[in-house]
């Protein structure tokens, strides 16, 4: 197993991402040499592993806040929440208050702290402004259970956006690695050296300017689905960091600019929704699935798309994609230049005939020469 879930089974009480941070920081080493979180531990391979310094628990300064939560599926051991727009998960980046995590801690009695006091029962996250739905364990048990499935793809998670534009091809699947941008720090974007990053993709419905699609996250980075739509150059509408505003409106034809104008007022942020949920009940192993219906903002677009529905159906990529992780076949190289080799031509019959004809006219001249020397000495 990878070095961080070595140390996690080992040290229970600390969560992954601490672990990570300290193997990050050069503290657990191997025969003096520090080691990498993705070191394979071989099962009951009890290796001198050295730890510098376990991490420093921090005291927790979340305290619960009675918040409204729409929970829409609960037991002892888990529960599946609709997030709502304009929520943040956790305390950070600026925000102290209002997070889902306060809310959680004043609804349930239980949570687990595989994550840490200030992360109770989150295991997987949305962005703030993306609603919909989550799971949250409630024991650490339900939590390390729910993350394994996460990882092995069993916890399926499907979300619905309104892009920009109509897409190439009606499904598939985009394989574009992610990092965070070194250029702006808030963003990520699609790297050559970046993090294994796959996303599924199928189009719903289409308007002209715009289309609803079904994505499905086979990897979960950070602001994957946005990043890997504009990477195909059809933004998530809506979306304030990926150019999904006024960058992508007025790309759009002039005669459909009004349609794209009122479609950014009806769009608070970025259209996309965790719409759909899937994943087996950590203690009875039952397959769950849950669903819900589309939020205020996305509902109100998608209304007001089916009404102005634009006849001109024609894909429309508004953002060209880098060419270095392009389909390979859809990649026009130049003509290779190939240095000419000299070709040997091959005399014809008649060619061959009139040459021997005259070396032997030659032949017979030159006798003839002799001839006569010899008879005029």
């Amino acid at each position: 197993m990878r070095l961080d879930k070595y140390l996690q089974a080992k040290y229970p009480e600390y969560s992954r991402t601490d672990l990570q941070k300290i193997i990050a920081d050069g503290k657990v080493l191997l025969n003096g040499k520090p080691l990498l979180k993705s070191f394979e531990v071989e099962e009951n391979n009890d290796l001198p592993i050295e730890i510098l310094q376990l991490p420093v628990k921090t005291e927790s300064h979340l305290e619960p806040e009675n918040i409204p939560l729409n929970i829409v599926f609960e037991d002892e051991h888990l529960a599946v929440i609709n997030k709502p727009r304009d929520m943040a998960m956790h305390p950070g980046n600026g925000v102290s208050k209002k997070t889902l995590a306060a809310a959680l801690l004043w609804h349930f009695k239980n949570l687990s702290q595989v994550n840490g006091p200030l992360r109770p029962g989150i295991l997987h996250r949305l962005d703030k402004d993306t609603p919909g739905l989550l799971v949250v364990a409630k024991t650490d048990l339900a939590h390390r259970e729910l993350t394994s499935q996460l990882e092995a793809r069993i916890l399926e998670r499907t979300y619905r956006a309104v892009i920009w534009g109509i897409l190439r091809d009606q499904e598939g699947e985009i394989d574009a690695p992610i990092e965070r941008d070194q250029r702006n720090r808030l963003k990520m974007s699609v790297q050559a050296e970046g993090k294994v990053a796959k996303t599924n993709y199928k189009t719903l419905e289409t308007y002209g300017i715009a289309s609803l699609v079904e994505f499905k996250l086979n990897t979960g980075r950070t602001h994957q689905i946005r990043v890997h739509a504009r990477y195909l150059g059809n933004p998530v509408v809506g979306d304030p960091l990926y150019e999904g505003r006024e960058e992508s409106s007025k790309r759009i034809d002039t005669i459909y600019k009004p349609v794209a104008e009122k479609l950014l007022e009806l769009s608070p942020a970025q259209l996309l929704q965790s719409y759909k949920i899937k994943f087996k009940h950590p203690k009875t192993k039952k397959a769950m699935e849950f669903k819900i219906e589309e939020d205020e903002s996305l509902k109100n677009a998608l209304d007001f798309l089916r009404k102005n529905r634009e006849k001109n159906n024609l894909p429309v990529q508004l953002f060209e994609p880098p060419q270095i992780f392009a389909n390979p076949e859809d990649i026009e190289l130049p003509p290779e230049e190939i240095e000419e080799m000299p070709v040997k031509e091959r005399p014809t019959r008649a060619e061959r005939y009139a040459a021997t004809k005259i070396k032997r006219a030659l032949k017979k001249e030159k006798k003839l020469l002799k001839l006569q020397t010899k008879d005029n000495p």
